[in-house]
């Protein structure tokens, strides 16, 4: 376990959404923050250092696109995912929700329909519904220890106004790392019935041991033609507030329609910082992600056995990516409303309220494990001390 990650960083004070919003977000000051997907980890050290430079050359005037960025991000798809991408099919975009919410506007019409997969990260519901696009749920199923995909209930909301599908993958907040067979099933039916893709891979690269991630376009020629695959370094090194991302759409009718969309809309600058952050974390950032993920993943075997042992009406949901963990609830004697004021009020942590993945989410609360195990153990201890003194 690399001790880089025990350091505790004072973020308090920072403008940071996660430690300085808890008030105005959960209505309390003093909580501990286990919620925004962000990590309480510095960034690679070649990534700061790339950073100075950058701030030390002391001008900051419009910067044009590097090809040393795509030659690093393509050396980073190959290594990771063995998937070959052509420089021609990347658009750099700022963040991976946005890049969702312009693909709708540009591929779909005010009332046309939009899959998601629920429970789901929480703004795929707004990128739809702000779009004044129909939403349309396929529920994954959960038989009370594991989730997939519900391939039946899919085909059977798709009509002829069902337009596109947006896929998240690997899956927040349930943690699954979706297998080569359930995206051949997925692929089949989005050809069947020409839906659009939309894959939400920024989890991609947060995988636990024994796991791994297949892009949905390399699934098969057909999937490469229809998918707009969003990815990021940012949810991977801890670059949220950088804003950089970037789409791969291998289709050059779609990329070309993609990217004269974000032209009209003023979207397609280039942040110069963005560009060094990312080159640096993909050219020099691999020992560092392996690194992370073993003490991810031990913090994530660490809650397991804590609550295991001091929490048992909790239950932690297995997990096979990202460093989000999905907790079951269901069996304390509480409303999930009654639930999310204890959490706060009681236990003083500000967790991630499950129903705001869905309805789906009624009966859960989603902890983020990316901090060092001392605030992790501080949280879990807060937790186990209300626990106790409910007599649950």
């Amino acid at each position: 376990m690399s001790k880089q990650f025990d350091e505790i960083v004072e973020r308090r004070g920072t403008n940071s959404m996660k430690w300085d919003m808890t008030k105005q977000r959960f209505g309390k000051e003093d909580l501990l923050p286990m919620w925004v997907a962000d990590m309480d980890f510095r960034a690679p050290k070649e990534v700061l250092d790339a950073l100075h430079a950058t701030v030390e050359h002391g001008i900051f005037g419009y910067p044009a696109h590097s090809k040393t960025v795509d030659q690093a991000v393509q050396g980073w798809l190959k290594r990771r995912y063995s998937w070959s991408v052509e420089a021609d099919s990347l658009i750099y975009t700022s963040g991976i929700v946005p890049t969702i919410s312009y693909i709708i506007q540009a591929f779909t019409e005010p009332g046309e329909g939009v899959i998601i997969q629920t429970p789901v990260y929480y703004p795929f519901y707004d990128v739809v519904k702000k779009n004044n696009r129909e939403l349309i749920k396929n529920p994954l199923s959960f038989d009370g220890d594991h989730y997939d995909i519900d391939f039946n209930q899919l085909e059977s909301v798709i009509t002829d106004n069902t337009k596109m599908l947006v896929l998240c993958h690997p899956h927040n907040p349930v943690g699954r790392v979706w297998k080569r067979d359930e995206l051949e099933k997925l692929a089949a039916i989005c050809e069947k019935h020409n839906l659009l893709v939309v894959s939400d891979e920024i989890h991609a690269d947060l995988l636990f041991k024994g796991q791994k991630h297949i892009p949905f376009a390399s699934i098969s020629k057909d999937a490469s033609e229809r998918t707009f695959t969003c990815l990021a370094p940012s949810k991977t090194f801890n670059l949220a507030g950088i804003q950089t991302s970037y789409v791969v759409v291998e289709n050059e009718e779609l990329r070309r329609k993609l990217a004269n969309h974000l032209a009209n809309s003023f979207a397609n600058s280039v942040n110069s910082f963005a560009e060094v952050a990312t080159e640096a974390a993909y050219t020099h950032g691999e020992k560092w992600l392996e690194q992370l993920m073993d003490y991810v993943q031990d913090n994530y075997d660490f809650v397991r056995k804590y609550i295991s042992l001091n929490m048992p009406k909790l239950r932690v949901m297995d997990s096979e990516g990202t460093y989000l963990l999905w907790l079951e609830c269901s069996n304390l004697p509480l409303s999930a409303l009654e639930r999310k004021k204890w959490l706060v009020e009681e236990a003083n942590v500000a967790l991630n309220h499950g129903p705001i993945f869905g309805d789906e989410g009624k009966d859960f609360e989603r902890i983020n494990l990316a901090c060092p195990r001392e605030t992790l153990k501080q949280g879990l201890d807060q937790m186990k001390e209300a626990y106790d003194k409910r007599g649950f």
